[in-house]
Formats: structure tokens, sequence, C-alpha cells
């Protein structure tokens, strides 16, 4: 049996929105990352850098969520496109939000909401490089319905989780009318629906 550990986190979401869209078979196995479990030897067996999530094939572990992504979209074929141009952008995208959309999103969501001392010259620059991300996002949603053409890949799934709680970080799609379509539209599919239900009514998603 193929196993997801995770936790009422952005990544174990977007592997979670993977799976029910694939209707793959799984265990969800709950690591409860803010009482430490992550840290424990038999975690830390299977993921030695300590986050989550970790899915566990039936052959190995995997780690890092947009590998993850990335992988199992190669195993059962769904996510990818004939088109290796399409699948370069798609990757693209994977790295993209990896190393800028992730990081900054989040550095806005610690200093909102984790960090007990507040640090305003912090989150007022890295809210600047989320707000340019979503113009970045909208433009690139312009005449397009996913963000790589008329298929909705991993790289829309990478991208969402963030997006999705834009209210719970103080960012607006007001002015980013074809972002918030993409957005609404894949927050209607059963497989993102279902995704959420892992997490239960405390979550922010």
């Amino acid at each position: 049996m193929m196993k997801l550990y995770g936790y009422d986190t952005i990544n174990t979401l977007k592997v979670l929105m993977f799976l029910q869209e694939t209707n793959v078979e799984f265990e969800f196995v709950p690591i409860n990352i803010r009482a430490g479990e992550q840290h424990k030897p038999e975690f830390l067996a299977i993921n030695p850098a300590g986050k989550v999530p970790v899915f566990y094939d039936g052959e190995q572990y995997l780690s890092e969520s947009n590998s993850i992504l990335f992988k199992l979209a190669q195993k059962t074929g769904w996510g990818l496109v004939d088109d290796p141009r399409i699948n370069d952008q798609m990757i693209m995208w994977l790295f993209y939000q990896a190393s800028t959309q992730g990081p900054h999103f989040g550095q806005v969501e610690h200093w909102c909401h984790i960090a007990k001392t507040s640090n305003p010259e912090a989150l007022t620059q890295h809210r600047a490089i989320a707000n340019r991300t979503i113009e970045y996002l909208n433009h690139q949603l312009n005449g397009k319905q996913y963000i790589c053409g008329d298929t909705y890949t991993i790289a829309d799934i990478a991208l969402f989780p963030w997006l999705h709680v834009h209210d719970h970080l103080g960012l607006s799609l007001d002015k980013a009318e074809h972002l918030a379509r993409w957005l609404d539209q894949i927050r209607a599919r059963p497989a993102t629906v279902n995704a959420h239900s892992f997490f239960g009514s405390r979550s922010i998603f």
C-alpha cells in the first residue's frame, strides 16, 4: 500500500490534490509537526530532513512536494502532456514555485501568523514580492485556462495552495482577474474539495 506522510500544510495539500485527481489508493499517515513528530527517530529514518510530506510509492520514500508531484506524474501519466515544450514549461513552473512563490508566501505567513515578535520591514519586503508574483501569474494566465495552456497539470497544483489562502496572508486578487478565475476553477474541482477534507474544520484550507 502506498502511503502519504503529511499534515495540515501547503505542501501536503499539493500531493493530496494529485492523489485525489488520479484515484490512487493510499494510506494517509498524519505526522503532527506542531507536536514535533517529524523529529522522532522513526520519521527521521524515512526522511532525515524531518519534513513533510513524504510519499512511499511501494518501493522508495520520496520527499520534496514538487519532486513527488513530478515522480507521480511520470508513474501515472496524469498531469503530463505529449508536447515536450509544454512539459518543459511545467518543469519551469515547478522550480518557480519552489524558489520564489513558496519561500516568499511562506515568509508572509511567518511574519503575519507565526513569529513571536513582529518585523514590519521583513513583512513589507516579502509581501511586496508576493504581490509581484500575483501580478506575474495573472499576466501569464491572460488568454489561458491553466498555467501551461488548456491542460490542467501538476504546475497548477503546485501553485494553487498558497494562492488559495491569499486572504489569510493579507494579499488581494482584486486586480488579478485571470488569476482569480483560475483559482475558482481549481477550487471547484472535486479532487481539490476531497483533498481539503483530510485536514478537518480547523484547517486554514
